[in-house]
C-alpha cells in the first residue's frame, strides 16, 4: 500500500508547471528574441553600409578613370612631351564627371543621380557622396592621382579613397 501511495503522490506532482518553470521559460524565449532582433537590426545596418561602400568604390575608381582618359586623349592629340602630356591636369583639387573632358573646379557639392542612373552634378537628386580628386605633378613623367569618396551614414563618416600614378610612357623628344 505504501508504493502506490507513492506512486499517487508523485503523479499529482507532475500534473502542471509552476509559476517559477512559465516565468523561467518566459525569460529564456524573451532573451532569444531579443538576440535575434538585435542580430536581424545589425545585419541591416552593414548591408545599407556595405552597399554604399561598393557604390563609393566604383565611384572613386571612375574618378581614377576620368582622369586617365584625359592623359590618353593628351597622347592621341600628339601631346606627349614633358611640356604638354598634362594638359589639363594641373596640381590641385577637382570635380570630374563622367560626360566630361575637364576637371571641374572642386567645392564640396554632393553628386547627383539621374533617372538613368548615373552620378553626376548637374541634375538629378543629390545622393550621400562627395568626390574630390586631388593631382600632384611629382616628376617630369609622373603625376599621382588620388579620388576620395566622403558619405555619412548611420551617424558616422565614411571615406573611400584610391590612388595611382600616371606616367608618360608614350614621351616624344621635344
Amino acid at each position: 500500500m505504501k508504493i502506490q501511495n507513492l506512486k499517487f503522490k508523485i503523479q499529482n506532482c507532475k500534473k502542471g508547471f509552476t509559476l517559477m518553470e512559465v516565468i523561467v521559460s518566459l525569460g529564456v524565449i524573451i532573451a532569444a528574441l531579443v538576440g535575434v532582433m538585435a542580430l536581424v537590426t545589425f545585419s541591416v545596418s552593414s548591408i545599407r553600409v556595405n552597399k554604399s561602400r561598393i557604390i563609393a568604390s566604383n565611384l572613386a575608381q571612375e574618378g581614377l578613370e576620368i582622369v586617365r582618359n584625359i592623359r590618353d586623349n593628351n597622347w592621341l592629340n600628339y601631346k606627349r612631351s614633358v611640356s604638354n602630356w598634362r594638359d589639363g591636369l594641373a596640381s590641385g583639387n577637382y570635380l570630374v564627371q563622367f560626360d566630361t573632358e575637364n576637371l571641374l573646379v572642386f567645392s564640396s557639392t554632393p553628386l547627383k543621380i539621374n533617372p538613368a542612373g548615373r552620378y553626376q552634378y548637374n541634375s538629378g537628386s543629390d545622393t550621400l557622396f562627395y568626390r574630390k580628386i586631388s593631382i600632384e605633378h611629382i616628376g617630369d613623367n609622373q603625376i599621382k592621382v588620388i579620388s576620395q569618396i566622403d558619405w555619412q551614414e548611420d551617424g558616422k563618416s565614411h571615406v573611400v579613397k584610391t590612388e595611382t600614378r600616371f606616367y608618360n610612357w608614350l614621351e616624344e623628344p621635344e
